[in-house]
């Protein structure tokens, strides 16, 4: 017998802090380079045995580069409560794209090869690509600690795709970047706070008990 998983989006924004979408854009209205933090999501993931317990859940945070004339650096961190942790980043080649406002239900994804090229360092990568939103996602998981990394030391990055070279103009370690890495786990010293978990617990529970 075949058990699947059940996704749940749990609403988050009114009991724990750690979310604040929209503070880089009211430091940043001089259209300088800077990091926009996207809404928090908090998932609950439930395979179909019996119980009403979520198997666990999950945390996401994305901040994306802003202000610049070429491709969108996205950097994410997911946190789970079984404690596993991951730094992922994508560039949206068109930041223009405008797929977000209404995506669709079937994904179209491709595979793509390129090089990318931080610092001194260039390197030969594949990309998984969804050709709707333009966005492209390393399938090397040592990229988005060497994107992160970049962005702390001030490194240049450049990327070639589809004959297309592309000096990302990146922002700096600013506030919305500095919260970001304090509250994931894969950076240096950074710390997540796992009472959130508790919490959507908690929140989920009652939710239940009302219905």
């Amino acid at each position: 017998m075949h058990h699947f998983a059940k996704v749940s989006c749990v609403t988050v924004a009114l009991f724990f802090s750690l979310a604040s979408p929209g503070f880089a854009d009211e430091q940043s209205t001089d259209g300088a380079l800077h990091w926009v933090q996207e809404r928090d999501q908090l998932w609950s993931v439930d395979s179909s045995d019996a119980g009403e317990a979520p198997n666990f859940f999950s945390f996401i945070r994305v901040i994306s580069s802003s202000g610049g004339d070429g491709p969108v650096l996205q950097l994410s961190c997911q946190a789970t409560s079984k404690g596993e942790h991951t730094l992922q980043a994508g560039f949206k080649l068109d930041p223009e794209n405008t797929y977000e406002q209404a995506p669709k239900t079937r994904l179209r994804l491709l595979s793509m090869s390129g090089i990318l090229t931080i610092g001194e360092d260039r390197k030969s990568e594949r990309f998984q690509y969804h050709p709707d939103s333009s966005k492209i996602t390393p399938f090397n998981r040592a990229v988005p600690k060497r994107l992160f990394n970049a962005v702390v030391r001030g490194d240049p990055v450049q990327l070639k795709v589809q004959n297309q070279t592309y000096d990302l103009e990146l922002p700096g370690t600013d506030e919305t970047f500095t919260r970001f890495a304090q509250t994931c786990p894969m950076t240096n010293g950074g710390k997540f706070d796992q009472s959130v978990f508790d919490r959507a617990a908690v929140t989920q529970t009652d939710s239940a008990d009302a219905k």
